[in-house]
């Protein structure tokens, strides 16, 4: 990223002094030393260094901000998450849900950020002066281009509907952009998805570099938006098959805490180190990397913010704060963590959704921490001592069950910090697609084609390797599927997107939300507001707003 800035920089301080001074005898000559735009991509390295802005992109969705930014394309505020400190604050309270707001708006330019560096990229690479070692590599790198790309428009139209269409790099100031429609975006998507798992490689020595189950993976998604449900099936079944390569469900313990024997193998899938295929994790497709080396580096690119991710700060309770419990020092231990509690999980995510869950190791204590204890300063006058199990009646305000104490899922923090350092010591890799959400997609398109038995089954895959009851094919809707999306994928798959390209938004939020959610949310909400700045600025042409903004 540095070298393509440098690039950039150097390229257009040069063409500033041309134009200024183009009478200057002196400048008569041309240069040949010197990176211009006109000679930035002309190799293989020299593709890969701007292809790293792509992934920086994607660490950004997870890591941009504190609070609750991050949480919002987790679903903040509909169904499965809330803001528990503020009941006035944006998806609380979704009146004030507008064209100004910056986190819907901030999602909007990150997405035609990474759309622009894959044009550059795609159009790069057809300047017949580039050198190529192969055909094959050649075609790769626009695959990957590409795979950004229709990645991009998916991650727009599930939330804004149609968006402009932009398939070229942007030469000069252009102010007549126009809205296509929302399916016309899924279609370009579905096109960009169909070349990238073509192209892209099965496997990668680069830990989270894209590869080709990711294309099947996210063209399955789109197929179904499209209502091509064979496509879809065909697409996840590439993937679930091995014709796109060795994955399958982590169904035995391994890595780095595999010796423990009060884990488990569900527990395995969120332990530093585990989330790459490089490390015997065949579940994840795509990974979107921020771990430590033991040098204290950090690999492709790193963490782009604060020093650290913010999950488990973002998504932990605040156990450690609770003075009344005996933590009276306001200092986190490593076996704590160090939760703020910005985001709890709502009732249907903690409690509803587990109900006949049975064994379902996804549940379980280690998984989902529901038994908090004492602290060393607990006043012997209470009748309790330290590690004694808190009971439900000594939490009687509502922010001791709202920030302090509430279920900590695994997937979000650890007891077993870097360093013993609760503060920054939770730095492992995020899972942007997990082949068990592939099962559940391709369930999707079954059910989309009424074979509710194949759905059933698939289902079962993801239920069976969890422990849990199986289903019949009577049980399978749209909303169990979104029930077991919720037990599998909470905080990892981006909810806000899901009940987007579904149109339920609004429905779910009304039924499972958090009281303010509910009781605020509207229709139209089931789509976000265009950007307002999209709209003032293109001055050529009109983008008409969504309804309600």
């Amino acid at each position: 990223m540095k070298l393509f800035r440098n690039i950039l920089t150097i390229a257009s301080v040069g063409i500033m002094m041309m134009s200024s001074c183009k009478d200057a005898d002196f400048l008569a000559e041309q240069p040949t030393d010197v990176l211009l735009t006109s000679n930035a991509l002309l190799n293989k390295a020299q593709f890969d260094v701007m292809s790293a802005s792509m992934y920086r992109n994607v660490q950004l969705f997870y890591n941009s901000a504190d609070g609750t930014k991050d949480a919002w394309i987790l679903g903040l505020g509909t169904d499965v998450c809330f803001d528990p400190r503020d009941a006035s604050t944006k998806f609380n309270n979704w009146s004030i849900v507008t064209a100004q707001d910056n986190y819907t708006n901030d999602w909007f330019n990150s997405q035609y950020n990474i759309i622009k560096i894959a044009n550059t990229l795609i159009s790069g690479a057809a300047n017949p002066e580039v050198t190529w070692a192969s055909e094959a590599i050649k075609n790769a790198t626009i695959a990957e281009a590409r795979f950004f790309r229709g990645f991009a428009y998916r991650n727009l139209a599930n939330i804004f509907g149609g968006v402009p269409i932009v398939d070229k790099p942007v030469a000069e100031a252009k102010d007549d952009f126009v809205r296509n429609s929302r399916e016309e975006c899924w279609a370009f998507a579905k096109a960009d998805l169909e070349f990238a798992r073509t192209y892209l490689p099965l496997t990668t020595t680069s830990p989270g570099r894209v590869v080709r189950a990711a294309a099947d993976h996210f063209l399955s998604e789109v197929n179904i938006s499209l209502k091509d449900y064979d496509g879809a099936i065909a697409a996840a079944t590439r993937v679930i098959d091995g014709t796109d390569g060795n994955f399958s469900l982590v169904k035995a313990r391994f890595g780095a805490r595999a010796a423990e024997a009060d884990k488990n193998y569900y527990y395995d899938l969120f332990v530093m180190g585990n989330q790459n295929t490089q490390a015997g994790n065949n579940e994840g497709l795509m990974v979107a990397q921020f771990e430590v080396t033991p040098t204290g580096g950090v690999v492709n690119g790193g963490v782009p913010s604060f020093s650290r991710p913010l999950i488990e700060r973002m998504m932990w309770c605040n156990y450690w704060g609770l003075a009344k419990i005996g933590y009276t020092t306001g200092v986190a231990v490593d076996s704590t963590g160090r939760g703020v509690g910005f985001v709890r999980p709502t009732n249907y995510t903690n409690y509803t959704i587990w109900r006949n869950a049975g064994n379902d190791i996804r549940n379980s204590e280690v998984c989902i921490k529901r038994k908090y204890y004492f602290g060393p300063g607990i006043a012997p006058s209470t009748g309790f001592k330290p590690k004694d199990l808190i009971p439900k009646s000594f939490l009687t305000t509502r922010d001791d069950t709202m920030i302090y104490v509430f279920p900590n899922w695994c997937k979000f923090g650890t007891d077993k910090h870097i360093n013993a350092q609760p503060d920054n010591g939770y730095v492992r890799d995020f899972y942007v697609a997990r082949l068990s959400e592939t099962y559940l997609l391709r369930a999707e398109a079954y059910l989309g084609k009424g074979l509710t038995s194949n759905a059933a089954a698939d289902i079962n895959v993801v239920r069976a390797r969890a422990q849990a009851p199986l289903i019949t094919s009577a049980d399978v809707s749209i909303d169990y599927i979104l029930d077991e999306r919720a037990r599998e994928l909470y905080g990892e798959e981006f909810r806000i997107l899901t009940l987007g390209r579904l149109g339920l938004v609004y429905d779910r939020t009304k039924r499972y939300g958090s009281p303010e959610s509910a009781a605020s949310i509207q229709q139209f909400n089931n789509l976000m507001p265009i950007p307002q700045t999209a709209i003032d600025r293109n001055i050529g042409a009109k983008i008409n707003q969504n309804p309600g903004y």
